[in-house]
């Protein structure tokens, strides 16, 4: 029996069984219908993964946005308004999957049948056994924080954890997704160029150093604006949460390229082999944190994704030969950017916040101040912030750019920021 149709038995039928160890006898239906996803998503797999191959995001982008319209808007907000309330989001979400399944199935038009042999059939059975089991791993590490707050906490204190952690990870996932997929495609063809790897992977992170990091900077230091203008003033609790998730999703990015990199350098076992003593030091700190408040797991959790972001780039140095100080070089910048950033953010919070002004334009006001820095630092100080291997990419790229935007680029990249490579 397929892995999808085990997951759909098990939750469907045991749906009581799971709202009564989260001790919420009223998520039954949840659990039950929203198995359907499950289901659907495996079936989606094999054309999302066809067109991933084929690097057609445009399609993939597409079916996003059709299926979220179609469930969401235009089934999803009726049945609310309607009065459906918490079952007008089950039906939506079964309805953009499935939705989603069809758009992307009529992109691929793939086999529908099954075959129970194939050539070189035993070397994919152990590739997909190993990336099951790795992202097993990745869905403990990634989700035992909300079980065990889930288990524990009033259903008051899940809403605010769950949606702090949803509305920084909601945006960061679609990144990684999509940014680890190109990784992926593009490293395939260069499996046997560890040059071409390092220089693929030290431009990565130093463009996600320099552009996600001073971004995350300003929304943690920022969670109460975020909250109270997102939400309304009523969720502003979840900030404390929202602060050590939003300063921890950049780590997810870094840790999106990597793993790519380590699976085309020939190394497809090694992340499953450093993750798992991670899941038994994780649940030993879940257990050890288990008795306080709330927002101490969640700084518990978001510095696991720290750490495991530096254990997967220190693998991946090890990998294709890459030098600390190398690594160092390429993430200086946007270090220096990111404290710059969010010392300016701290510092102009509160007196942002004593402006008798609407919490949205507060917010506004924060944004515009740190983004305003961070322009203003990356014109002076672009030859010293920009990593000479992707100052050296964007000098030679930039001759496809707009031509109102070269000028720009070049200047931005004097004193020979893109001379060495």
């Amino acid at each position: 029996m397929p892995a999808g149709a085990v997951g759909i038995k098990c939750d469907f039928f045991n749906a009581g069984a799971l709202a009564a160890f989260f001790t919420k006898p009223e998520a039954e239906f949840v659990f039950r219908w929203l198995s359907l996803v499950v289901l659907i998503n495996a079936a989606t797999a094999p054309s999302t993964n066809l067109l991933k191959k084929e690097l057609n995001y445009k399609a993939l982008q597409i079916a996003q946005l059709s299926s979220y319209f179609l469930g969401y808007v235009c089934i999803g907000i009726p049945l609310a308004v309607a009065g459906y309330g918490g079952s007008s989001l089950v039906i939506s979400w079964i309805v953009q999957s499935g939705s989603n399944l069809v758009i992307l199935y009529l992109q691929v038009r793939h086999p529908l049948y099954f075959r129970l042999w194939t050539a070189d059939g035993s070397h994919m059975l152990r590739y997909g056994m190993t990336v099951l089991g790795t992202n097993l791993i990745n869905w403990v590490l990634t989700g035992a924080d909300k079980i065990l707050v889930g288990r524990i906490f009033p259903a008051h204190t899940v809403g605010l954890y769950t949606t702090a952690f949803n509305f920084v990870n909601s945006p960061s996932s679609a990144i990684y997704g999509n940014l680890q997929s190109v990784v992926f495609s593009t490293c395939a063809r260069l499996q046997d160029n560890k040059e071409a790897l390092r220089e693929v992977f030290l431009r990565l992170l130093s463009l996600i150093t320099l552009v996600a990091f001073p971004f995350f900077a300003i929304i943690g230091v920022g969670s109460e604006f975020v909250m109270a203008a997102v939400y309304g003033r009523e969720w502003i609790e979840a900030a404390q949460f929202m602060t050590p998730f939003a300063l921890a999703m950049p780590f997810l990015l870094v840790w999106g390229i990597s793993t790519p990199i380590l699976w085309n350098a020939g190394h497809t076992k090694l992340e499953l082999r450093l993750q798992l003593p991670m899941v038994f030091l994780w649940l030993a700190a879940l257990y050890a944190v288990a008795s306080s408040p709330p927002q101490i797991v969640a700084i518990v959790a978001a510095s696991l994704f720290a750490l495991r972001c530096i254990v997967m780039v220190l693998a991946v140095a090890n990998v294709i030969e890459i030098s600390l100080w190398s690594i160092f070089r390429s993430i200086r910048g946007g270090i220096v950017l990111t404290l710059v950033v969010a010392a300016v953010s701290v510092l102009l919070k509160d007196s942002i916040a004593a402006l008798d002004v609407d919490t949205l334009v507060q917010l506004l006001l924060l944004l515009g101040a740190g983004g305003s820095v961070y322009l203003l630092s990356i014109f002076l100080f672009a030859p010293m912030l920009v990593d000479e291997r992707l100052g050296a990419y964007i000098a030679r790229a930039n001759d496809r750019l707009p031509r109102w935007a070269r000028p720009t680029i070049r200047c931005l990249l004097r004193e020979g920021s893109g001379g060495e490579k």
